[in-house]
């Protein structure tokens, strides 16, 4: 037969058990909560890292156009010179540095043979 001190031990179990129950149901509640916060602090960084890489995007592709740009305006001026310098059969020399550190007395010579000039 069951005595009296198995029921209360058996109650006490089960108390114990329900105690714990409600326990973890408190925790998985809260877990849950938590989870939910950080998937949408996910959700809105991933957001943001799109926005940013698609302005990085915009950012890389503004940069290419203006060195295009500036190719072309360098290629139109390199043109110009060199249809002006052909035009009229002569040579512009401007650009010539003549360093020679002292090696060469005739420093307006540009036909010096390239040993003390930069081109």
């Amino acid at each position: 037969m069951i005595s009296l001190d198995q029921v209360q031990l058996l109650e006490q179990k089960v108390g114990s058990a329900v105690e714990k129950i409600t326990q973890l149901s408190a925790e998985n509640a809260a877990l849950r909560t938590k989870c939910a916060e950080l998937q949408n602090a996910l959700d809105a960084k991933t957001e943001q890292f799109s926005s940013f890489q698609s302005d990085q995007n915009k950012i890389e592709e503004g940069i290419l156009s203006a060195l295009d740009r500036l190719n072309t305006v360098e290629n139109t001026v390199l043109e110009s010179a060199n249809a002006d310098s052909n035009a009229d059969g002569s040579v512009d020399y401007s650009y010539v540095s003549n360093e020679n550190n002292g090696n060469n007395e005739d420093n307006n010579d540009p036909y010096n043979n390239g040993a003390n000039s930069t081109f």
